[in-house]
């Protein structure tokens, strides 16, 4: 039987779900292209996904809660296997984002219960804090690597990416099936948190962290699925837009490596507020420049901007419900509808006024994403 420790599965389950779904989520843009589909349809393919995700993530955390994490986190790799292999011998568009639907409700699945499972591991915030950015690093490794071996198998075939990735889905059901198990009362026979106390700043550094959050994916959205036709366009090879959304990985790991080290971040605008701001810088050089060097430096600002957002949204709404899977719950449901609006309205901007609109779209929608936060947090003395 395929079984590693708890702590061990913390950063190996993260790892693999998210590998497999940034092979698929390059080769998939790639094949459309090749395809012939129109920006509109490169945008639902994460729309369709984010949709499913939204609707159902905020219902799959508190099922877990009542159901147990187990069944459900085994359920979607499972699901994956066959969206991977269906993926794998399709030619047509419709297909392609009919499988995109399969794929949100394969988030839902797993992530409000796996992150649920994490926090069932630990009674101290500190440890908590810890285990969620061991949690981030594995996830965002997996988009450094996933990424940049999409991209050159697709340049072999373009079917060979779908089957990578549904060995890889397989590899993933056999390890949780053996290494994840249900916790009862708490971490490990622990007696489990109580209701946790809301303090009315914290209550509010919470719904900043969700808006920043839904802000980020809105913009990560457009990067993965828009940006390819971008760079397409302007003659980047298949390779090097594969490096190019590598950036994106790396520039998380990098940021959740930081957070993960310190808890001087909790709570302070300035970090919310700066992060945000390494995103407009980033969105408006991907308005303007055309150099792939600049586009790299342009996503690595965009996932530092993401990494702080991420973190701060999940660890606050975990360390604040008492309830785990409801709050990763919502915290999944909110990013999610970043994710769905983001492409959507992207893939307008490019389809009606050229494929340099989706960045600014996003750059208009983030000042009005901080003037939100500003009013929610503006009472509080300066940090």
């Amino acid at each position: 039987m395929f079984r590693i420790d708890e702590q061990s599965m913390i950063r190996v389950a993260p790892f693999g779900m998210d590998l497999v779904l940034s092979i698929y989520y390059l080769a998939a843009p790639l094949l459309l292209i090749e395809l012939k589909a129109n920006p509109v349809e490169l945008g639902l393919i994460g729309s369709i996904t984010a949709a499913v995700h939204m609707m159902l993530a905020h219902r799959m955390g508190p099922l877990s809660d009542r159901l147990g994490r187990r069944r459900i986190i085994l359920l979607s790799p499972a699901l994956l296997i066959a969206s991977c292999l269906l993926a794998a011998i399709t030619g047509r568009v419709g297909v392609i984002l009919l499988i995109s639907g399969l794929n949100g409700f394969c988030l839902s699945l797993f992530w409000p219960a796996f992150q649920a499972w994490v926090a069932d591991l630990q009674t101290e915030s500190t440890n908590l804090a810890r285990n969620i950015g061991t949690l981030n690093m594995a996830w965002t490794a997996s988009h450094l690597i996933g990424p940049i071996l999409s991209g050159f198998l697709f340049a072999l075939h373009p079917r060979l990416p779908f089957l990578s990735a549904a060995g890889l889905s397989s590899i993933l059901f056999l390890l949780s099936y053996g290494s994840i198990h249900d916790l009862s009362g708490g971490a490990k026979g622990k007696e489990p948190v109580g209701e946790p106390t809301w303090s009315p700043w914290e209550k509010k550094f919470l719904y900043a962290a969700w808006i920043a959050n839904f802000m980020s994916w809105f913009i990560l959205g457009n990067a993965r699925y828009q940006f390819p036709k971008l760079a397409r366009e302007l003659g980047i090879s298949p390779q090097i837009v594969g490096l190019l959304i590598g950036c994106l990985g790396l520039s998380l790991f990098l940021g959740f490596f930081v957070l993960r080290r310190s808890d001087l971040w909790h709570f302070r605008r300035r970090y919310l507020f700066g992060a945000q701001a390494l995103g407009a810088a980033g969105l408006l050089t991907i308005s303007l420049f055309s150099s792939p060097l600049l586009f790299a430096l342009a996503l690595t600002l965009i996932g530092l901007s993401a990494s702080v957002t991420y973190y701060s949204s999940l660890l606050y709404a975990i360390r604040l419900s008492s309830q785990k899977g409801r709050g990763t719950g919502f915290h999944e449901s909110i990013l999610s509808l970043g994710a769905l609006i983001g492409p959507i309205l992207g893939g307008l901007g490019a389809h009606f006024s050229g494929l340099r609109m989706p960045y600014l779209v996003c750059f208009l929608f983030l000042l009005a994403a901080v003037g939100s936060e500003t009013a929610l947090l503006r009472r509080k003395d300066a940090d």
